[in-house]
């Protein structure tokens, strides 16, 4: 297993074993129809960012979809009091994904933006 499949596998595991099972079998096979990553990619540190995509890439379907959210703007920062803790965000801006998303393969990229 890939090292960052194994990473994702192994800090899942203490928190929901059957997910990590899934996850694990996911990254094995390879051949999912889509990745979905709603507010989570900005929570890996941005220099990992290029990886993720790489990953996601790697265990679609030719021609399947990756629907994900992403802050547009560049920034890192951990943001303490969140839900009672604290809660990590990282991007490199908008340029910056767009360009990862290609060079990990993903040529046909449809932008939305939604004011929340």
């Amino acid at each position: 297993m890939a090292p960052l499949k194994r990473l994702v596998v192994d800090l899942l595991k203490p928190h929901d074993p059957p997910l990590a099972e899934f996850t694990a079998h996911v990254a094995d096979i390879g051949s999912v129809d889509a990745v979905t990553a709603y507010h989570a990619v900005f929570h890996v540190p941005r220099e990992n960012h290029p990886a993720v995509y790489e990953e996601f890439a790697r265990v679609l379907k030719s021609g399947g979809t990756l629907l994900m959210t992403l802050p547009s703007g560049r920034f890192e920062t951990v943001r303490r009091g969140w839900m009672g803790g604290e809660m990590f965000f990282s991007a490199p801006g908008e340029r910056a994904t767009l360009d990862q998303l290609a060079a990990a393969g993903f040529a046909d990229v449809e932008r939305v933006t939604a004011d929340d």
